[in-house]
């Protein structure tokens, strides 16, 4: 045991640039089994969408372990989940479902301007089980990305820069790593950066626009209720209307309006939206 809080604080003790590398290469390294029997059970059985999705869960398992382990043997963090932002309180939980609501509301909205204005056209369906699908998928996805990217990876860089870095840096990295695919997949959804990276803005700054006062954790004492909420609010929307295929473009404005293959992170007006959010949470944050 001693041994591995060794390494663990010799790897802690590096640079911000290698300690990066060597956290995502151990995980790489840490997930590679599950990666290598799911994918294979996958192809065998012909059942890759559930093998897949399994994978997907140890993956993130394997980072939930791997960070613990982390920030308690490397940076000596007594509550390391604690330390990144899983503040687990009354506060947490009534940011995240203020959040969650408006997230789900500002995708509603959006599509809704463009109801209103003729740019599409609304095709009401039976909602039920695609909703659920959806609340389950965004709070799933939000408690993972955000734990990763606002809470392990913004506490790891502000060990060794500012506040403000820290959020650019780790909205930067955010939406770099949604571009992790093919070449074709990458030329395709490109237009999708540059409101990635505003996103990445806005979660990184909510994540400072409220605190736990009970719990001194190191650096910074912000939990992640907001950002957690806002974003599985956003992918909650986001799935209705895309899987439930409710809302149709009309064609009178060109694709980059509304958004470039039906994605509102490519657009006009998402990126419009998400800019002037960027301005009144960065203006919130310097107040604070």
């Amino acid at each position: 045991m001693k041994r591995w809080v060794n390494l663990y604080r010799y790897l802690t003790n590096a640079s911000l640039l290698r300690r990066l590398v060597i956290f995502f290469a151990t995980l790489s390294v840490l997930w590679a089994p599950f990666a290598l029997v799911f994918y294979s059970l996958g192809y065998w059985s012909g059942q890759s969408h559930l093998t897949n999705a399994l994978a997907l869960i140890a993956l993130y398992g394997c980072f939930i372990g791997h960070a613990w382990f982390w920030g308690r043997w490397g940076h000596s963090f007594q509550k390391p989940l604690q330390a990144y932002g899983l503040v687990l309180g009354r506060q947490f939980w009534w940011s995240l479902l203020v959040s969650l609501v408006f997230g789900f509301s500002l995708v509603c909205a959006l599509f809704g301007i463009e109801i209103l204005l003729g740019w599409a056209s609304f095709h009401p369906r039976p909602l039920m089980v695609i909703a659920l699908e959806g609340l389950a998928i965004g709070l799933g996805f939000g408690f993972v990305e955000e734990l990763l990217f606002r809470g392990w990876l913004q506490t790891e860089l502000q060990l060794s820069l500012s506040r403000f870095y820290a959020i650019v840096w780790s909205s930067f990295i955010f939406a770099t790593a949604h571009f992790i695919k093919p070449l074709p997949d990458i030329l395709k959804t490109s237009p999708q950066f540059l409101g990635l990276f505003l996103l990445g803005l806005i979660l990184a700054s909510s994540r400072y626009m409220a605190s736990q006062r009970s719990f001194p954790a190191r650096p910074c004492n912000h939990h992640l209720g907001l950002p957690m909420g806002f974003h599985g609010g956003l992918i909650w929307g986001y799935y209705i209307v895309d899987v439930g295929d409710l809302v149709m473009p009309s064609g009178l404005v060109p694709d980059w309006v509304t958004g470039i293959h039906g994605n509102p992170l490519s657009g006009a007006l998402g990126v419009a939206i998400l800019s002037g959010l960027t301005f009144l949470a960065w203006i919130k944050l310097r107040l604070k």
